[in-house]
């Protein structure tokens, strides 16, 4: 399908979201005659319901949401989304070959998605549920001036109170409820609102004026006029502020709203000539008159409504640009997730499959970097070559106008593995051990591959909720790796600066004595080990100089010796791994899992353990089951 024939297909599900579920079957074959673009806009919908009920990605992250139940979410689906641009290569890693065996910058290609037309239905009911708010107090405080203050005694004010009080709650009831509303709808409660209380207002002001001018007290009848001219102000403020629109729309209703103080005095002369003389006779006389008043009035009426009336298109304009400033290709960005070496990560969200991701980036001001955007490049590259379910998947990457950087990546429920050793302590033998055997899996894929991951630590792995599993470990950030014959690092004797994390580095990426190859990722993993039955990594005094000194020329003290109870058979293999020499640790991460899989704990935890775990964890307040 071709990028136009994409578009079309988003400009028809943008339409079809907005209405209600049993209306957007008969209206897309009414809008669509041709099959292939009503059946991918079917099945769009079809997914976009089945999230909803699924309650992926709720649109508010926050009250009555635990802040930490979101992490990494699957989205593969997207993958299967063509880019609106189609670059040559594979089409299966979505990288675009270029003549040479390594990518460049302009290898990323640009693929920026439809810019937001409008802004989101809970975004406008949001707004609606304060200016109903705005709108009761000021009634009621009208009302109870009048009973308390005032002290009228007359009965049509006040019941004409009543009734708007009622209508206004009940919008607001509406508003404020689960009950889902079209914008059409949201755009009739704004309408209603708005206009309900002119209404009030201006019958407000008929009755009392012509009742002061028929008593023959014109100072009150003008004294009401001043009153009504204030309130109407504060409607075409807060209809401004609070229904940010094109200044067209806002035109139509705050420009009749501004004259309708003068209509109502328009009519009240025309309809009692007599009992308004004091109007004419006022301006007969060329004095300063209330008519000359009423005119300064008019004149601040419409000088509001037109500030309303731009303020309104300034306010739309600011929103739309920080939506647009927060879409990345075909994603808008939600939320932080965290930041690294290589980057951010956000929680984003694909505007057509309505799924969520995390995408990483890298913004220009660290692009500038040549390495910086070397390593980043390497690791799309590099992570998009390896498919083994244990390692995370990447399914698009781009680069948008200002020169951001970004790739997206599947998007996991759960913690990672530091996480969970802060928050609830030292694993238990067996499920270290079950997590462990996953991450060799997936080291075994890419040493298979020839790569090295070089960052190996327990906050590259996730313990995720993936394919109604528990407890699947991710191995993440591959912003390191480097095939096994490019992989010395830099260091001590080397050029540049040293490159992973120290406190769990080998000895060989410490002093950069000797090439790395997978061995050193298995020292790595057995640092993870380490950290995962006791709690603390091997080695965490002298800074990261002391710790990296550390790592090439101490002994590691045994794991039972911090924390009794480990078995001695997982703790000949973890002291395995951590051999000082290279040729002392397991020589594959297979022969590592394989080890991992005879230790007698090996059974202790499997996928009903760890089911029942985060049931356990997701019911305590104090154990949150996910993080970003």
């Amino acid at each position: 399908m071709t990028p136009q024939r994409w578009l079309q297909v988003d400009e028809l599900f943008a339409a079809a979201v907005r209405l209600e579920p049993s209306q957007r079957g008969p209206w897309l074959l009414r809008a669509c005659d041709d099959d292939e673009l009503r059946g991918e806009v079917s099945r769009l919908l079809t997914q976009d319901e089945a999230a909803d009920r699924d309650g992926f990605l709720s649109p508010q992250d926050g009250p009555g949401r635990p802040p930490d139940e979101v992490a990494w979410r699957s989205t593969r689906a997207a993958r299967r989304l063509p880019d609106r641009t189609e670059p040559s290569g594979d089409p299966a890693s979505g990288i675009r070959e270029d003549s040479g065996s390594s990518a460049s910058a302009a290898s990323i290609a640009v693929g920026l998605g439809p810019q937001p037309r409008s802004e989101p239905d809970a975004v406008v009911r949001a707004r609606l549920r304060e200016l109903s708010v705005i709108y009761l107090l000021i009634v009621a405080t009208g009302f109870l001036y009048r009973g308390v203050v005032l002290h009228y005694a007359d009965w049509l004010i006040p019941a004409l109170n009543v009734v708007v009080l009622s209508a206004l709650g009940s919008m607001a009831v509406l508003l404020w409820s689960r009950r889902p509303l079209a914008m059409a709808q949201l755009r009739v409660l704004e309408l209603g609102m708005i206009g309900m209380l002119a209404g009030k207002f201006a019958f407000s002001q008929y009755w009392i004026m012509l009742r002061h001018s028929l008593n023959g007290d014109p100072m009150a009848a003008w004294l009401t006029m001043k009153n009504v001219v204030l309130i109407t102000s504060i409607l075409i403020l807060t209809y401004g502020v609070y229904v940010p629109k094109s200044w067209r729309r806002a035109a139509v209703v705050v420009g009749p709203v501004a004259l309708l103080p003068f209509m109502i005095l328009l009519v009240l002369s025309l309809q009692h000539p007599a009992a308004m003389g004091w109007l004419r006779r006022g301006w007969m006389n060329r004095e300063v008159t209330p008519l000359a008043l009423f005119s300064f009035d008019a004149m601040l009426l419409l000088i509001l409504a037109a500030g309303s009336t731009y303020g309104a298109h300034v306010i739309s304009r600011l929103r739309r640009q920080v939506v647009e400033a927060r879409q990345l290709g075909q994603y808008r960005l939600r939320r932080r997730l965290g930041a690294g070496g290589m980057g951010e990560v956000y929680l984003a969200e694909h505007q057509l499959l309505k799924r969520p991701c995390a995408l990483k980036l890298i913004r220009p001001t660290d692009a500038a970097d040549r390495e910086a955007l070397a390593r980043f490049e390497r690791e799309v590259r590099l992570t998009a070559t390896l498919s083994h379910p244990n390692t995370v998947e990447i399914f698009d990457y781009g680069r948008t106008d200002d020169g951001t950087y970004y790739y997206v990546m599947e998007y996991l429920p759960g913690l990672s593995l530091a996480e969970l050793v802060e928050r609830h302590g030292p694993l238990p033998p067996g499920r270290a051990v079950y997590l462990l055997r996953q991450v060799c899996l997936a080291l075994r894929e890419a040493h298979l591959a020839g790569l090295i991951h070089r960052d190996v630590k327990p906050s590259n792995i996730f313990a995720a909720r993936r394919g109604g599993m528990d407890d699947v470990a991710k191995l993440l950030d591959f912003g390191l790796v480097l095939p096994a014959a490019k992989a010395r690092p830099a260091g001590p004797t080397g050029a540049g600066p040293v490159l992973g994390t120290p406190l769990f580095m080998s000895p060989e990426q410490a002093t950069a004595d000797r090439e790395l190859d997978e061995r050193s990722d298995i020292y790595a993993l057995g640092a993870v080990a380490y950290y995962l039955l006791t709690g603390r990594p091997p080695f965490d005094q002298g800074g990261s100089i002391g710790v990296m000194v550390a790592h090439a020329r101490q002994p590691v003290v045994s794991p039972s010796v911090i924390r009794a109870g480990i078995p001695g058979d997982i703790e000949r293999v973890v002291m395995r791994c951590l051999a000082k020499d290279p040729a002392d640790r397991f020589p594959d991460a297979e022969s590592l899992e394989r080890a991992l899989g005879e230790c007698a704990c090996a059974g202790e935890w499997d996928q009903w353990r760890a089911a029942q775990w985060w049931h356990d964890a997701n019911r305590s307040p104090a154990a949150p089951t996910a993080v970003a």
